[in-house]
């Protein structure tokens, strides 16, 4: 109450003279309010004046987001012009932490003001100040204002919904979500391009105590020291998301983490950033392909759709599923079903209405892939269709392998010619590549095939090899695709030749691997995502016509592996330009067999020569590869 007031410790009251201090004293008002209570509200007429006796207050202003402008400590009023005309505040002014003001409404005010010629000077002095540093004010609040408006149109046209998907890796990251948010401390979110780290920051702003304070997002690609401090500043309470991170100096990015201020920093970066900071670790999409049918009926309900269920067949999903979006994950996978609802014309999306791949640049020739398959020893035969391109001048930009498909595509990449592979080839056995299993997961270890690669390519990583190259294998554990195109190429070679129940799986990393068969045994997908314009698959299969009952155990389980992925492979191989199929007079177990082999290659490749030059010439013609 005003009569316990110590008046007289009151900043502006303090002042006063004994007979103005007491009658004003009826109108007096002491207040006392707990942190996070809004004294006056923006929108809404002041009906008190304050004077703060101790605290602090945050004054804001809302739009559609709340932006932080100014502080008030104990000295300091508010209030007065809403107080004095009756109209709205233009701002809310909230405790941050417990307040004690003494208040008096309009009356009291203009009483005061009246009677106190001491006071009217003091309030017309501090209204000068405040004006003659408007001008600053002005210039800083445009400003603000200014960063608001551009950060609210990014957020209209980057509004994520909810995070689609049921999978093992959802679950995790949602638990991972909540209990992050409810602190404060700084985060790095590590993922591919595409794999949804930016959603997730503004998720865990969104599930927050910060949610109702402004989120501003800046990229370290592009980062400009200015505008990042003004977000800062503006972004009080709220949260600063800096995405690709790892764009900037080690040295610079440290000091950002280690700046004073009342927002919350969440960074998103491709690798892990040089900071002791919590991190969030994004699945790729292809490590995550239960999630995709969850994915493609969001972007089909976005679209427009009010029953997505029934819009894409179950052969197209299943290519969508297994396709491993290397260029975009999540963002490319919306654009591949945006793009298919157009060609099917709102209706079911079949295979025909799929495009994958990226656009190419205007003045750029076509890129031309090769995915080669499994299939044993007459993988030789990928080493005719080469020899066979070669000499027709068709550039070989790229190339993908799993297992035999793999061996050979890496030795080509890594510098090896035709003519050696014509010569080492039939002089190949088995005992060189594999060595008995000294323990249980196989009958033999194929460690060997390290010191064979190595023998021509050296320790070589994938970036060191001439053509861009890229392996599939399976994970041990699940059966699911595992690319491989980092790291050292011997060893991905060897995991990726791990044929199941004959040989010990592999293990790279923290992943355990077999033979790419079980996954893509022509990885034309693979192909695709990489960036081809035209793929050319070539399939060593044994055709079923040729196929007899397996005479020993390895047969068995090669025969067992291409009865479990014809199905996959019919769907995949609409994804090439070109399939050539050479045809083996035998089953070619063995390298001895390898000319035989070769030469089937060359004939295939002989036969579909001339629509490959032709397709080629039609596509560099146009300006949009897409077919």
């Amino acid at each position: 109450m005003a009569e316990h007031v110590e008046l007289r410790q009151v900043p502006l009251l303090g002042e006063l003279g004994e007979d103005e201090l007491r009658s004003i004293r009826p109108h007096l008002k002491m207040n006392e309010f707990a942190s996070g209570t809004s004294v006056i509200r923006q929108h809404e007429a002041a009906s008190h004046f304050h004077i703060i006796v101790s605290g602090t207050l945050k004054v804001y202003v809302r739009q559609e987001t709340r932006a932080h402008i100014a502080t008030l400590e104990a000295g300091q009023f508010f209030g007065e012009m809403s107080c004095l005309t009756g109209g709205a505040a233009s701002a809310t002014v909230e405790t941050d932490g417990p307040v004690v003001t003494v208040s008096m409404p309009r009356e009291g005010l203009l009483q005061l003001m009246d009677k106190s010629a001491k006071f009217r000077r003091h309030m017309i002095e501090a209204m000068v100040r405040r004006i003659a540093s408007s001008n600053d004010r002005i210039l800083e609040e445009h400003a603000r204002s200014a960063v608001i408006v551009r950060q609210l149109a990014e957020e209209r046209q980057t509004r994520y919904g909810r995070l689609a998907g049921e999978g093992r890796f959802m679950r995790r990251l949602r638990g991972e979500i909540t209990a992050l948010a409810g602190g404060d401390q700084p985060l790095c979110i590590v993922g591919e391009q595409g794999t949804g780290k930016t959603h997730a920051a503004w998720e865990i702003h969104a599930q927050s105590e910060r949610s109702e304070h402004p989120v501003f997002v800046m990229s370290g690609a592009d980062f400009r020291a200015e505008e990042w401090e003004l977000k800062a500043r503006t972004a009080q309470g709220g949260t600063l998301i800096l995405k690709d991170a790892d764009a900037l100096p080690a040295g610079q990015l440290r000091r950002l983490a280690q700046t004073p201020s009342d927002a919350r920093l969440i960074l998103t970066a491709r690798q892990p950033v040089d900071l002791p900071l919590t991190r969030i670790e994004m699945a790729p999409l292809r490590e995550r392909k239960e999630d995709i049918p969850a994915l493609v009926r969001a972007f089909i309900a976005e679209a427009g759709f009010e029953e997505p269920d029934g819009l894409i067949s179950q052969e197209a999903l299943n290519l969508v599923t297994n396709f491993p979006f290397l260029g975009g994950n999540i963002r490319e996978l919306k654009q591949v079903v945006h793009e298919a609802l157009i060609r099917s014309g709102g209706q079911t999306i079949r295979i025909p209405h799929l495009r994958f791949g990226s656009v190419r640049q205007p003045g750029t020739r076509p890129k031309v892939a090769l995915a080669l398959g499994s299939g044993a020893a007459r993988g030789a035969a990928h080493v005719g269709v080469i020899k066979v391109l070669e000499q027709a001048g068709i550039p070989i930009d790229m190339i993908t392998g799993t297992s035999v498909g793999a061996f050979i595509g890496a030795l080509y990449a890594g510098g090896q010619p035709t003519s050696a592979f014509e010569e080492v080839l039939p002089t190949v056995r088995w005992r060189q590549l594999v060595r008995p299993a000294l323990s249980g997961g196989g009958l033999v270890d194929n460690h060997p095939m390290v010191r064979f690669v190595e023998k021509y390519i050296g320790p070589a990583d994938f970036k060191d090899l001439r053509i861009p190259f890229a392996a599939v294998a399976s994970n041990a554990v699940d059966g699911e695709a595992h690319i491989l195109n980092a790291g050292k190429v011997s060893h991905a070679i060897c995991a990726s030749t791990a044929i199941p129940g004959v040989m010990r799986p592999v293990r790279l990393g923290n992943h355990l691997l077999l033979d790419g068969a079980v996954a893509h045994p022509v990885p034309v997908a693979l192909a695709r995502s990489m960036g081809a314009d035209i793929v050319i698959a070539v399939d060593v299969r044994v055709p079923d016509s040729m196929k007899k009952a397996p005479s020993s155990f390895v047969g068995a389980i090669l025969n067992t592996i291409d009865i479990m992925s014809k199905r996959m492979i019919q769907d995949e191989m609409q994804l090439a330009d070109f399939v050539l199929n050479p045809e083996f007079g035998t089953s070619a177990m063995s390298f001895k067999e390898s000319a035989i082999c070769i030469q089937a290659g060359e004939k295939a490749a002989r036969e579909s020569l001339a629509a490959i030059a032709r397709r080629l010439e039609e596509l560099d013609s146009r300006k949009e590869i897409r077919p």
